[in-house]
């Protein structure tokens, strides 16, 4: 079985709807509910959240102990930063045959992956 990493970034804040990860929703925090549905999907390997909020990083801790924490570093956290350069960061962490970012709302019965980028040996 390919080695399947869920790449979920979480940042902060957020432009249009400030603390939205960490928000309440039908009584848990919004990031919980994703958390869960990701590691319900027994394709996934390993998941692994990239943020730079304190709130989230104490709940996985405390909720989520399996799921690794990526900080995300100081020239990441701009708004004027893309998602690609994210993904680029956190595909260089962690190892993986296939990536999966979830995007809203998460289906386990169809992942949407993509390939390990190519490394030098």
């Amino acid at each position: 079985m390919p080695n399947i990493i869920a790449l979920v970034p979480m940042r902060h804040h957020s432009q249009r709807v400030p603390g939205k990860n960490y928000r309440p929703l039908a009584g848990k925090p919004l990031f919980h509910h994703i958390i869960q549905t990701l590691l319900s999907c027994p394709e996934i390997s390993q998941v692994v959240v990239d943020t730079d909020s304190q709130p989230v990083m104490q709940g996985l801790r405390d909720h989520f102990p399996q799921v690794t924490i990526l900080e995300r570093p100081e020239h990441l956290r701009a708004d004027t930063i893309s998602m690609n350069e994210v993904l680029i960061y956190d595909t260089s962490q962690v190892q993986a045959d296939y990536y999966f970012k979830p995007i809203p709302p998460i289906h386990c019965s169809v992942l949407q992956l993509f390939p390990a980028p190519s490394r030098p040996s």
